[in-house]
């Protein structure tokens, strides 16, 4: 499966990644910090999305 996340739509595009989700939620939330991160296909163009543990979601911004 690819990782919708990292494939680019747009040229000023933010990179994110699983890895920058756990260390988002070190820093802001360390108790979801050794939750399980999974990336959300998604045809969205504005956010990425990541399954967190089993019924959360995390949404970062594509595009500043």
């Amino acid at each position: 499966m690819t990782d919708r996340s990292t494939v680019r739509m747009h040229d000023d595009e933010v990179e994110t990644d699983a890895s920058l989700v756990r260390r988002l939620l070190g820093a802001q939330f360390p108790q979801w910090a050794n939750l399980s991160i999974e990336p959300v296909p998604s045809a969205g163009t504005d956010n990425a999305l990541y399954c967190l543990g089993e019924d959360m979601v995390v949404r970062l911004p594509r595009i500043p």
